[in-house]
């Protein structure tokens, strides 16, 4: 059995430990896992069908393929090849969009936070009606990048002049100006700040199965993003927790994700996103979870 692991050519090397697990796990159970570098990979239609090619040749289909960059369309294009896809293509194009996760995800009715889709020629004008402290996201941002947090200070002007009024007033002006330029032009999703605790809870899922939980704490500022700096350790659901994780679940047909939540300030969860391209660093940190034998091995049941 052959599969093939996708990666993009900037994120192997600091993968390069996950990529060998995935490699010797793959040998435990008889399964040839190839790196396929997407930049390498050549894909379209020609005559009148689908094809590909690898470094300019052909290339024989594997028997499934696990993607992990980010490019919904590649996970089509495979699936339509007839190669079993990881994520499949449903779960990669809703969950790589943080808009189109919490259109979706809000059918189910749990606690989220309050979110507004704002296209990207609107961002500026929606930035300068924020009149309190606001978290913008990039929909396509990934491991915290490209999530930004808005305090306004409202301008006033002293008896004795106005110098302290323009002073806030062109501190806020260049947190906007900085924001701007680090959206870079997306599409964005406007959210009230959330959480004092400054905590977020990852579950990882594979399949139907929740296989652990990382509460990561924010050592500094709003984001708790363990590439950031936060603190982890393992969590355990209540029956509460386990019941939300597994309606979003139901709604899916999952591979490996990471569901995220924010910790409310009474304790309770708050559906934040979705991670498609889950990282396993804090996994692997808290536990001694296998967790790439566990999903191989899910992989097998499922072809």
């Amino acid at each position: 059995m052959v599969g093939w692991l996708i990666y993009s050519e900037r994120d192997v090397e600091k993968n390069k430990r996950y990529i060998e697990f995935y490699m010797e796990e793959g040998k435990l159970q008889e399964i040839q896992i190839e790196l396929i570098l997407v930049e390498k990979l050549e894909f379209g239609v020609g005559n009148n069908t689908w094809y590909f090619t690898y470094e300019n040749s052909e290339i024989s289909r594997p028997d499934f393929a696990i993607c992990r960059t980010i490019y919904p369309l590649l996970n089509k294009h495979l699936e339509y090849m007839g190669i079993k896809v990881f994520n499949n293509s449903k779960v990669a194009e809703i969950c790589n969009d943080k808009a189109r996760t919490y259109q979706y995800v809000a059918q189910l009715g749990i606690d989220m936070v309050d979110s507004t889709f704002v296209k990207s020629y609107m961002v500026e004008e929606a930035m300068n009606n924020i009149n309190k402290p606001s978290v913008i996201k990039s929909v396509a941002g990934h491991g915290g990048g490209q999530v930004f947090l808005l305090e306004p200070t409202p301008g006033y002007v002293k008896k004795e002049g106005a110098s302290e009024s323009i002073k806030n007033t062109t501190s806020v002006e260049c947190d906007k100006s900085k924001i701007l330029n680090g959206l870079n032009q997306s599409d964005v999703v406007l959210q009230p700040l959330t959480g004092s605790r400054h905590q977020d809870l990852r579950v990882y899922v594979i399949g139907k199965k929740i296989i652990a939980a990382i509460l990561r704490t924010a050592k500094d500022g709003f984001k708790s993003n363990f590439s950031l700096g936060g603190d982890v350790r393992e969590y355990q659901l209540s029956k509460e927790d386990t019941t939300i994780v597994e309606k979003i679940i139901s709604l899916f047909d999952f591979g490996l994700v990471g569901i995220d939540f924010i910790i409310g300030d009474k304790g309770e969860l708050i559906f934040n996103e979705i991670e498609d391209v889950v990282g396993a660093r804090m996994l692997y940190q808290c536990t001694d979870i296998n967790l790439v034998g566990i999903y191989l091995d899910y992989i097998k049941m499922n072809l």
